[in-house]
């Protein structure tokens, strides 16, 4: 299992998928196209992550939201992107949302720094 990307003492959960809009099949779903749009929604503890990859005119675009089923401050909250060499951090809207236009559509991995906690999403495969 890769090791975190940023290291900060505290819990840390694992996101698990619970769905992958990329493996349900539809009737308007064109089987090969190359820049497949997608939505996947993850759940870590406490968390859910609901992500969603892009397509516009610059390229692609990672959005997601951070949804709790308790009652948290997402005033501090970080959320870090490794893809490669590229490291990006950026704090957490205070809606939970963030995005990053991404080089490529290679793997990355994704960490939220919570309130003192840390979901990882290691791995995540982008096309």
């Amino acid at each position: 299992m890769p090791s975190r990307t940023f290291q900060e003492p505290g819990l840390v959960y694992r996101a698990i998928l619970v769905m992958d809009s990329r493996n349900v099949r539809t009737p308007l779903r064109r089987q090969a196209q190359p820049r497949v749009s997608w939505s996947q929604l993850y759940q870590a503890g406490p968390y859910h992550l609901d992500l969603s990859l892009k397509w516009e005119e610059a390229g692609a675009r990672l959005v997601g939201q951070v949804i709790s089923r308790e009652r948290i401050s997402l005033e501090k909250a970080q959320v870090y992107l490794r893809q490669n060499t590229l490291q990006v951090q950026k704090p957490l809207e205070l809606s939970g949302r963030f995005s990053f236009y991404l080089r490529s559509t290679e793997a990355c991995d994704l960490e939220l720094h919570i309130q003192g906690e840390v979901v990882c999403l290691d791995g995540l495969k982008l096309s």
